[in-house]
Order: structure tokens, then C-alpha cells, then sequence
């Protein structure tokens, strides 16, 4: 499966998958790993981030749970701030940001255990006060890929085989 073909499979995933997590408090992001290999996956799981930080906020430590609620290992690495002025929006648009505001660009990587061949798995991150340490730090980009996902109601479970 080439990258292309992974990045419009993890869109239609994000579309259809049910990225609700019952009973969880305060606000969350879905994020949806898949396993596009012919082995299963144990190992640490990237999702490159670009995101605004609002005047004044500074980063946080993140963390990430099973889709059974399991917290694993979780550290935000490759850390940087730049100031930004405006933000490009979902749709190309620019819009304008408050004064002071920065650019915070950083990898959550996360533990992903026994992840089957050709298989995705749906985790919840949100921001902690704290993180795991991760049992190996990633030596390269892994074999797995990752898309955030607001939480939605959606027609496939949390986990499921691509085939």
C-alpha cells in the first residue's frame, strides 16, 4: 500500500470510525493507528502535530489510553514554538491570531502494542499532567500511521481489520 493510498484510507477511517469514548470526562481527540503491513506491530506510534498555541498558554504533557482504557506510554518529542500571526484553516482560509500567539509543532508518540496485520486501532489522547515514559524512543519513522479525529458517532468500531 503506497503513502497515498494510506493517507485516503485513514480519511475515510476518520470519517466512518466511532471515535466516542463512553463516560469520558472533558475534552479528548481520537486518534486512529493503522497498521498497513503484513506483520503484526508492537512499537511506538507517531502523530506529527501543527496547532496554534493562544497568547500566554504554554505546551503540555499529553496523554493516551486504550480504546479499553488503558493508559500507555505517551511523550511529546521534537518540541518547537515559533510566533505566528495567522492560522490556515481546514477549509484554506487565514485567520488572523491574537497578538503573542505561536506556532507549536511537536511528535506525540505513543506506545501501540500488538497491533494485527492490516488492522487499525482507535486510542483517546488529551492533555495531562504528567507523561509515561516511553519504553524506546522511535530510532526512524514507524510503520504504522496515525490521523487525529474529533469525537463523532460513526458506523465501524474502535478496532477492525482493513480488508
Amino acid at each position: 500500500m503506497d503513502a497515498q493510498a494510506i493517507e485516503r484510507l485513514l480519511d475515510e477511517l476518520a470519517e466512518r470510525v466511532d471515535t466516542r469514548f463512553e463516560g469520558v470526562q472533558g475534552d479528548y481527540r481520537a486518534l486512529i493507528v493503522v497498521n498497513p503491513t503484513d506483520a503484526p506491530y508492537t512499537g511506538v506510534a507517531v502523530l506529527h502535530v501543527d496547532m496554534p498555541l493562544k497568547a500566554g498558554s504554554e505546551p503540555r504533557p499529553a496523554a493516551v489510553w486504550t480504546p479499553d482504557g488503558v493508559r500507555v506510554p505517551c511523550q511529546i518529542l521534537h518540541s518547537r514554538l515559533e510566533p505566528v500571526a495567522e492560522w490556515r484553516m481546514p477549509d484554506g482560509t487565514m485567520r488572523p491570531l491574537p497578538d503573542g500567539s505561536r506556532r507549536w509543532r511537536f511528535d506525540l508518540a505513543f506506545w501501540v502494542d500488538n497491533l494485527p496485520p492490516r488492522s487499525y486501532r482507535v486510542y483517546r489522547s488529551a492533555w495531562s499532567a504528567d507523561e509515561l515514559p516511553l519504553p524506546a524512543l522511535p530510532a526512524s519513522e514507524p510503520p504504522v500511521r496515525v490521523r487525529e479525529a474529533i469525537p463523532h458517532t460513526g458506523t465501524l468500531g474502535k478496532e477492525g481489520r482493513l480488508d
